[in-house]
C-alpha cells in the first residue's frame, strides 16, 4: 500500500524524510521518535544521480508571510548554517512560487515548499525531485522506510538521542528486573504467611511485618551464616544458602528498600547489558555480596546471621559503573557522567549509612559491589545493531567468575574453621 498523501505540515515533514532516505539520506541533526516531524531537522545525502547531494534542512512552516520566511533565511546566513536545500512543510501552501525562487536565488539555496492542502510541491529547481513524493510508485516504495529505523541504525551512538533511542529499542520491556522483584515479593509474602499463622491475631501479623523475622526463622529459610553455610564443627556445608540468603529479607522496611532502589536503578542496567547477561550479573553479585559477608563475619562475629538482595543490589550499580567504564568512548559524554555521578553518589551515601548502623552489611555491599563492576565491563557491549558478543564469550567470561568466586568462598570457609 503506498503512503498516503499528506493532511498536514507534520505528514508533509515526515514524507520528505523517508524521500530522502529512500535515496541513501541519514539525519545529521537530532531527532527523536517523540519530534522528528514537528522540529526542523537536517539530512545528509549522498552523491546520487537521482536528487541533490548534500544537507537537506527539513522544517515545518507555519509562518504565513513572506517576511517570517526572510528573516530566517537571514538568520540561518549569520549563523553559518545555509543548507543545500531547505524545505518547507506546510498545511497550506502559504507563499507565492516566485517569491521562493527569488529567495532562493538571492540566498544561495534550494527553496521547495510542499503543502498538505492541496498536495502540491513547488520552489526552485530542486522542486522537480521533490515532487516525486506525490507520485503513488515513489509513495509505494517510501511505505517501507521508517526514518527512525534509520536515525537509530545510521546515527552516532555519542549522540545522547540516538544513544537513548538505540538502548529504548535493544531491550523494550526489561522482564528479568520485574521477575526478580517478583520473586523477592513471593518469597516475603510466603514468609510472612508462614510466620502469620503462629501470630496472634492481627496485632501479630502486623509485629511480624514491621518488626521482622526472628534469627531462627531466617536461618530455616536459607540465611548465610557460617556454621551452616561453610559446615563448621563437622556439619555439612550448605553452600546453596550463598544465594537463597540474597532473596530473604528481615522485615517490610528491608524488601521495600531494596526493591525500590532495584527497580530505579534495575531497568537501566538491563537495557545496557540485555536481559540474560543482566540476570547472570545479579546472581553473580548476590554469590560475591554473599561470600565477602561471609568472610568478614568469620573474622568478626561467627555466629552473624545475613540476609537481603542488597548485596545484588550494589551489583546492578555496580554493572552500570562498570558499563560506563568500560564502553567510555561510545556512550555520550552526557549521559556517561549521569551514571558515574550516580554510581558514585550512591554508594557513598550507603557505605555512610551502613558505617552508621552496626546492623547493615556493608561486607555483602562491598562484595556485590565490586563484582558487579566487574561485571558489568566484562560483559558490556555495543548496543544493537551493532554485532553482539557471541553466547559462548559469554558463558566462558561467567564461568571465570564462578571460577573465582569459588575460590573466594574456600577462603572464607577458611577463615571460618
Amino acid at each position: 500500500m503506498a503512503q498516503p498523501l499528506p493532511t498536514n505540515s507534520a505528514d508533509a515533514a515526515a514524507l520528505v524524510q523517508q524521500f530522502l532516505m529512500a535515496h541513501g539520506g541519514r539525519y545529521s541533526s537530532r531527532a527523536t521518535e517523540e519530534n522528528w516531524k514537528v522540529v526542523p531537522v537536517t539530512l545528509t545525502v549522498p552523491d546520487n544521480p537521482q536528487i541533490l547531494n548534500g544537507e537537506w534542512l527539513v522544517v515545518p512552516w507555519d509562518a504565513p508571510t513572506p517576511a517570517h520566511l526572510e528573516t530566517w533565511l537571514g538568520r540561518l546566513r549569520l549563523a553559518g548554517a545555509m543548507p543545500r536545500v531547505a524545505v518547507l512543510a506546510m498545511d497550506h501552501p502559504y507563499l507565492e512560487p516566485l517569491l521562493l525562487r527569488q529567495l532562493a536565488m538571492g540566498h544561495g539555496l534550494e527553496l521547495v515548499a510542499v503543502s498538505a492542502d492541496p498536495p502540491v510541491v513547488y520552489g526552485s529547481r530542486a522542486a522537480d525531485q521533490v515532487r516525486l513524493v506525490l507520485d503513488e510508485d515513489e509513495r509505494e516504495r517510501m511505505s517501507r522506510i521508517n526514518p527512525l529505523d534509520h536515525l537509530v541504525s545510521l546515527g552516532d551512538p555519542r549522540e545522547p538521542q540516538v544513544f537513548l533511542e538505540r538502548l529504548r529499542r535493544a531491550a523494550p520491556g526489561v522482564p528479568v528486573t520485574k521477575a526478580l522483584i517478583t520473586i523477592n515479593l513471593l518469597v516475603f509474602m510466603a514468609m510472612v504467611a508462614v510466620a502469620g499463622s503462629y501470630a496472634k491475631g492481627d496485632s501479630g501479623l502486623l509485629e511480624v511485618l514491621l518488626g521482622g523475622f526472628s534469627l531462627p526463622q531466617l536461618t530455616a529459610w536459607g540465611a548465610n551464616t557460617a556454621p551452616l553455610t561453610v559446615g563448621t564443627a563437622g556439619a555439612m556445608a550448605e553452600p546453596w544458602r550463598l544465594l537463597s540468603a540474597a532473596f530473604l529479607h528481615g522485615n517490610l522496611l528491608h524488601v521495600g528498600m531494596n526493591l525500590l532502589v532495584l527497580r530505579q536503578i534495575g531497568e537501566t542496567a538491563e537495557r545496557l547489558l540485555g536481559s540474560a547477561t543482566y540476570a547472570a550479573v545479579y546472581l553473580l553479585a548476590a554469590l560475591g555480596g554473599s561470600i565477602a559477608s561471609l568472610g568478614w563475619h568469620a573474622v568478626h562475629n561467627p555466629l552473624a546471621v545475613s540476609v537481603g538482595a542488597s548485596g545484588a543490589v550494589f551489583g546492578v550499580m555496580g554493572a552500570t559503573l562498570g558499563f560506563a567504564l568500560a564502553r567510555k568512548d561510545a556512550v555520550p559524554r552526557r549521559i556517561y557522567r549521569a551514571l558515574l555521578n550516580s554510581g558514585l553518589w550512591f554508594t557513598g551515601i550507603n557505605i555512610a549509612f551502613g558505617l552508621s548502623m552496626s546492623m547493615v552489611d556493608n561486607a555483602a555491599h562491598m562484595g556485590g559491589l565490586v563484582i558487579g563492576v566487574l561485571g558489568g565491563a566484562a560483559l558490556s557491549r555495543q548496543l544493537p545493531p551493532a554485532p553482539q558478543p557471541t553466547t559462548a564469550l559469554r558463558m566462558a567470561v561467567i564461568a571465570g567468575f564462578l571460577a573465582v568466586l569459588a575460590l573466594l568462598y574456600r577462603v572464607a570457609a577458611g577463615l571460618s574453621g
